[in-house]
Order: structure tokens, then C-alpha cells, then sequence
């Protein structure tokens, strides 16, 4: 699977370390700033649940 995606034009390998230094957002949101709670529940701005959903059992 990994070697059909490198045939793509434009597509590239990064490294763990480089995927962490990606910010951004979707359409103007800022997604760094959610997250999930011990409880399983999404936290930070409303918009945070159209983007994201939390695992129901989290374990701090």
C-alpha cells in the first residue's frame, strides 16, 4: 500500500517529528486547540465536535 501512495505525483514521506510541526486548521478553525477529556468528552471551542470525536472508554 505504501509504495502505490509514493507513485502518486506530489506525494512524499515525512517523519514523525515533521508531522508534529504541522499546524493548521479546517477552513479557518484552529483544531490544536482541541482535545479529549478523562471522560471521554471533546474539549475546547464548539467547532471542536464537528471535527473530532473522542474514544468513549480514555484513560488519563
Amino acid at each position: 500500500m505504501k509504495n502505490n501512495i509514493l507513485n502518486i505525483k506530489g506525494v512524499s514521506v515525512i517523519s514523525k517529528n515533521e508531522q508534529s510541526q504541522i499546524n493548521g486548521g479546517a477552513g479557518g478553525y484552529d483544531l490544536s486547540k482541541c482535545g479529549c477529556d478523562c471522560a471521554g468528552r471533546v474539549t475546547g471551542p464548539k467547532y471542536c465536535s464537528w471535527f473530532m470525536a473522542c474514544p468513549q472508554v480514555y484513560t488519563c
